[in-house]
C-alpha cells in the first residue's frame, strides 16, 4: 500500500491532511527526487513502520540506489545530531555548546547527491525532531546556495504533512 492509498482511507476529520498530501504531490516546486526523498526521510523520522513501508512503495520507481543510500545516511546522522544539538541549545545550566561534540559525523561530507538536495533531507529531520540549531544551520547552507524561501518552506510543509499522516494513522488504529 502507498501513502496515497493510506490517506484515501482517512476519515473526514483528516480530510485536510489527505488534501494537503495530494497538493504537495501535484506541485512543481521541488523535482520528483527531492519531493520523494523528503517524503521518505520524513516517513523514517515518523518512526511508524507502516508509513515507512508505504513511502518506500510509493517512491520505488523514482528513487535510485544512490539517492536511497544518501537518504539513509542523512537520516542516520541527523537522528543523532538533531537530538544532541537540541540538547546543547536547550540546556540552560551549562555551556555544552562550547564543548567538543565528540560525535563522528563523517557522512555529512561523504554523500554523493547534490549538496542542496542532501541539505534539504537533513533539514527535514531537524524540523521533525525540533532542533533549532540544526534547522538554522541547514537552512543557512541552503540560503547560501541560493535555495529560495519557497523551497525551504516546502521542505517544512512536506515534513509536517508526513508527520500528521503518521499521527492520524496512530489514532486510527
Amino acid at each position: 500500500m502507498t501513502i496515497r492509498e493510506l490517506v484515501n482511507t482517512f476519515p473526514d476529520y483528516a480530510k485536510d491532511i489527505r488534501l494537503n498530501y495530494s497538493k504537495i504531490l501535484n506541485e512543481d516546486i521541488l523535482n520528483k527526487e527531492q519531493l520523494y526523498g523528503i517524503i521518505l526521510i520524513s516517513s523514517f523520522t515518523s518512526q511508524l513502520d507502516s508509513l515507512k513501508e508505504a513511502a518506500l512503495e510509493e517512491a520505488k520507481d523514482i528513487i535510485n540506489e544512490k539517492l536511497m543510500t544518501d537518504i539513509y545516511g542523512a537520516y542516520s546522522i541527523m537522528s543523532m545530531n538533531a537530538i544532541y544539538y537540541r540538547f546543547t541549545h536547550l540546556s540552560k545550566e551549562n555551556d555544552y555548546f562550547s564543548m567538543p561534540a565528540n560525535l563522528r559525523m563523517q557522512y555529512l561530507s561523504k554523500f554523493t547527491i547534490d549538496k542542496t538536495d542532501f541539505e534539504m533531507l537533513c533539514l527535514s529531520v531537524a524540523i521533525i525532531i525540533g532542533c533549532g540549531k540544526c534547522i538554522n544551520a541547514h537552512e543557512n547552507i541552503l540560503r547560501e546556495n541560493n535555495i529560495s524561501k519557497l523551497h525551504i518552506q516546502t521542505v517544512a510543509r512536506i515534513a509536517s504533512i508526513i508527520i500528521s499522516i503518521a499521527n492520524v494513522l496512530r489514532v486510527m488504529k
